[in-house]
């Protein structure tokens, strides 16, 4: 039968509650709730102090858990709980007090044992026990949900600043046992930097890729109680002078303004807990998922003339990766821009934009394909926006490639061309805008861009400037019409090639046409189309099937 006491404990609970509101903690309050606190610090075997503050957090558990909100109730500044902590902690060493969002306990918010609530309401001898903690053994994830609660618990005001430091401080020591907490230690970081790259690491784990989750100045913001820190933290980590980006283990989105930035953990970093934690964080996301891939690519034999060849194997040449880094370097020894820039124009079905495809794929690098001309009525009324955001795109994306990708504007006649008089309307105002942000990101570019246009002639004098290689798409010589022909058809003779080449001026994209739309007919008639059902085909590619030599009255 359990033990019971001539007093009731909760009376001596709620009396000491009562009066302490408002003391101060003050001697007078001492004086007058002496017998209640002789009695209760008796069965609590505590000293007088830690048996009114059990008293009050106590009785304040049923409405809040955050010490704060005790010593609001005494009068007292949230300042003031450190004068107490020495008497808080030995609450939390005699298991009367715990937290269970962490092992290692805060004075900041509290938790009441079952056990101890039954014990005291039923007058009874304590029974108090810690709360259970799991036997399995935690992992590193296991470790930065802690890590996120406890983050979650100052963003709400449940634990102060001071707690929060001092548990970050300590993190890694009391897990060094795991790779990614002791080569985070060896880094010798400021407990910031330590905060800053935990909470980046969890955004990456909890979004499910690293596509660049953490907001530089709401999580700085999280972090300091005053304002002027943050901001003086903020532009530490936009600028990139912080031990996370000198030891490579952050990337900052390139913006310009420190509201804008986002991070992201580097490849060192993700590499290093894939290896050693078993914890893959996936670098693909919707962004990166517009990238063309080099094996998704079909390659195609394409045939050009004299001129457009010899170029075209230059830039190849340049891109080749040996080339391409050598150049730069030299280039940037000289102070030159290090950019590659050039515009693929000529009528349509030439082959400029397979050429690009085609460089891609010989260079081994991937493509991030902008169609301008689809995209354009979509800018009116956030065009510079959403200009600056496809480079922004695309300078996050060279980030992470081992190869730099290739930007290519297609189709752009719609912004590369003649700017408008400022004024003379709405639209063009916006478009000379467009124009001025590309020409301005031109001019500090540093990867490969790519453009193709129907229309150079209209082209603005400031964009023929900027772009370094200028190839112009000729329709395509007798001799090499002749061998697209044989390649498209290769049961044709020499000599019928020789008089569909002869007989109708076609680009490399109608021939192509011929041939899918022979492909179609193949397949509906089982059989191979004749010479003369293909020229039958040609007479009608044209919308006034026109024929070469057919010219006059």
């Amino acid at each position: 039968m359990e033990t019971k006491f001539n007093f009731k404990v909760l009376d001596c609970i709620e009396k000491i509650y009562n009066t302490s509101k408002e003391s101060q903690l003050k001697d007078a309050l001492f004086i007058e709730i002496e017998s209640e606190v002789k009695l209760l610090s008796d069965y609590l075997k505590l000293n007088a102090i830690e048996t009114v503050l059990f008293a009050n957090a106590f009785a304040m558990w049923f409405e809040t858990s955050n010490f704060s909100d005790v010593f609001d109730h005494f009068g007292l500044t949230k300042f003031q709980v450190l004068k107490y902590r020495e008497s808080i902690e030995t609450l939390y060493s005699r298991n009367l007090l715990m937290n269970k969002n962490s092992r290692k306990k805060q004075i900041s918010t509290y938790e009441l044992s079952q056990n101890l609530i039954n014990s005291i309401s039923k007058n009874e001898v304590l029974k108090y026990s810690k709360i259970a903690e799991s036997t399995e053994p935690k992992n590193f994830v296991d470790i930065l949900e802690e890590f996120d609660k406890m983050s979650d618990q100052l963003g709400d005001q449940l634990i102060s600043h001071l707690d929060f430091r001092e548990y970050v401080s300590t993190i890694c020591d009391e897990n060094i046992e795991m790779p990614m907490f002791r080569e985070i230690k060896n880094y010798q970081l400021e407990v910031f930097e330590t905060y800053f790259l935990l909470d980046t690491i969890w955004d990456a784990i909890k979004n499910g890729d690293n596509d660049f989750n953490t907001n530089v100045i709401m999580t700085v913001d999280d972090y300091f109680a005053h304002k002027s820190q943050a901001l003086k933290h903020v532009k530490k980590v936009a600028n990139k002078e912080t031990k996370l980006s000198k030891l490579d283990l952050i990337d900052i989105s390139k913006e310009d303004f420190f509201s804008k930035h986002n991070a992201k953990v580097s490849k060192k970093v993700t590499d290093f807990l894939r290896e050693h934690e078993n914890v893959i964080i996936d670098e693909v996301s919707k962004e990166y998922s517009k990238l063309i891939k080099t094996e998704d690519i079909p390659e195609k034999k394409l045939f050009f003339n004299t001129d457009e060849t010899a170029q075209l194997n230059q830039i190849s040449a340049i891109l080749s990766e040996d080339k391409f880094n050598e150049m730069q370097q030299r280039l940037k020894d000289k102070s030159m821009p290090i950019g590659v820039t050039a515009i693929f124009h000529g009528v349509p079905g030439t082959g400029k934009t397979e050429s690009v495809y085609q460089l891609a794929k010989q260079t081994g690098r991937k493509i991030y394909k902008v169609d301008i001309s689809s995209t354009k009525s979509m800018w009116f009324g956030e065009s510079q926006k959403l200009v600056k955001k496809i480079f922004t795109q695309y300078n996050e994306m060279k980030l992470t490639e081992d190869l730099c990708p290739i930007l290519l504007f297609n189709e752009a006649d719609a912004v590369i061309g003649k700017r408008k008089s400022a004024g003379s309307s709405n639209v063009a105002d916006t478009e000379n805008a467009i124009q001025n942000i590309i020409l301005e990101e031109m001019e500090k570019f540093n990867g490969i861009l790519f453009a193709t246009t129907n229309l150079v002639e209209n082209m603005d004098a400031a964009f023929e400037r900027r772009f370094l290689f200028k190839v112009k798409f000729e329709q395509p010589s007798l001799e090499n019409a002749a061998k697209i022909w044989c390649e498209k058809f290769p049961f044709l003779s020499d000599k019928e090639s020789i008089v569909l080449a002869e007989t109708f001026n076609f680009s490399g994209g109608e021939m192509e046409n011929i041939a899918r739309k022979s492909a179609m007919q193949e397949i509906l008639t089982g059989e191979k189309l004749l010479f003369e059902e293909i020229k039958n085909l040609c007479k009608n590619e044209k919308w006034s099937g026109e024929e070469k030599g057919k010219i006059g009255f």
